[in-house]
């Protein structure tokens, strides 16, 4: 695998001009989920003949449906188009580390923490666009004489939550395709071990939900009326 990874992303090296894993993957698995929804955008019908517009269709509504269990429905619309994004583009970006050949790209850190600020900096704009500057006032807490002391505790507490984020999302992932490949190379090289790539499917699903959920907890405690 890890020769075969080698081949596909430095086939420039000679040149001195290597294609890292990490900066294409993402751009790859981006091209996998637009080319299938431009193609279907542009042929849409209302008797829904097609069997790829009835499958994104039906994907389409599990999709909010989950999204009204996360955020409520009241944010629901809303949210829903970012926390799908977010859901979609992990949970493929998550299994593509199954095909030989491929890594995860959420088994770079750095991917994921871009993930992780994403949903930060998302987070603020909500709160700004919906409270205004009094989102930012709410960091000092509600009695005045002790926002100098609640300011740092609140701004650490918002930095953590892309830290966790991030740390979760890598640790897990990059956890489970090092597994995957000691198992594929040097335990079982002429037997894919099916069991732990099912279980790593699950998990990636799992992962991908998390992160979803928590990103839609820290969307929609920036919309709430208590801030």
């Amino acid at each position: 695998m890890e020769e075969l990874e080698k081949k596909i992303f430095y086939l420039f090296s000679e040149h001195s001009i290597n294609i890292e894993p990490g900066v294409i993957l993402p751009w790859f698995v981006t091209l996998i989920i637009a080319v299938p929804l431009f193609y279907h955008s542009r042929h849409l019908t209302t008797d829904c003949k097609s069997k790829g517009q009835a499958t994104l269709e039906l994907i389409y509504e599990k999709l909010v449906d989950l999204m009204c269990e996360i955020t409520g429905k009241e944010y629901a619309e809303q949210l829903t188009p970012i926390l799908s994004a977010i859901f979609i583009y992990i949970f493929s970006s998550n299994v593509l580390g199954l095909i030989p050949g491929f890594q995860s790209p959420t088994s770079f850190f750095s991917n994921c923490l871009g993930m992780a600020l994403i949903t930060f900096i998302y987070t603020t704009y909500l709160g700004i666009k919906q409270h205004g500057f009094k989102y930012i006032k709410h960091f000092t807490g509600d009695i005045w004489w002790m926002a100098p002391m609640m300011f740092p505790i609140h701004i650490v507490g918002e930095i953590s939550h892309p830290i966790s984020l991030t740390l979760r999302l890598f640790g897990n992932i990059m956890g489970e395709d090092t597994v995957i490949l000691v198992l594929t190379t040097a335990l079982f090289p002429l037997l894919l071990p099916l069991p732990m790539m099912c279980m790593a499917i699950f998990s990636g699903f799992l992962q991908a939900l998390v992160f979803t959920i928590l990103s839609g907890v820290y969307f929609t405690g920036a919309l709430a009326e208590g801030h």
